[in-house]
């Protein structure tokens, strides 16, 4: 008895599907300052404790969870020594939050949420 190996039918390769912040409908903005208040809650922490912890001004904490100033860096680096949150992560989703707010404000007819507010229109 002899054994045929028949080759499965070639499937068209389908495109891709990546990751998008944006549809057509709206844009969602998640800045590392809400993954990294999620990260103190976890810890049951607050921004004066983490600011100890990373050994820079509790401004700096606070500007960052306000979405007042990037995450750099340096303070990655702390952020990673006090919480044991990846810093190359942190920072590429620094690098994709600024990314995809700048679109936003390009495209002010697609409304972009940063929560529950909108905030290019």
């Amino acid at each position: 008895m002899s054994t045929t190996l028949i080759r499965p039918k070639q499937r068209p390769k389908r495109q891709q599907m990546r990751y998008s912040s944006h549809t057509s409908n709206y844009i969602t903005l998640l800045p590392p300052g809400e993954v990294i208040e999620e990260k103190m809650f976890e810890m049951g922490i607050d921004a004066t404790e983490l600011a100890s912890r990373m050994k820079v001004p509790v401004d700096t904490i606070e500007k960052l969870l306000r979405y007042e100033i990037p995450l750099t860096e340096d303070v990655a680096r702390k952020l990673e020594a006090a919480t044991w949150m990846d810093a190359g992560l942190m920072l590429q989703h620094e690098k994709s939050y600024r990314t995809n707010l700048a679109y936003a404000m390009e495209h002010p007819e697609i409304p972009a949420y940063l929560g529950d507010k909108i905030v290019n229109q």
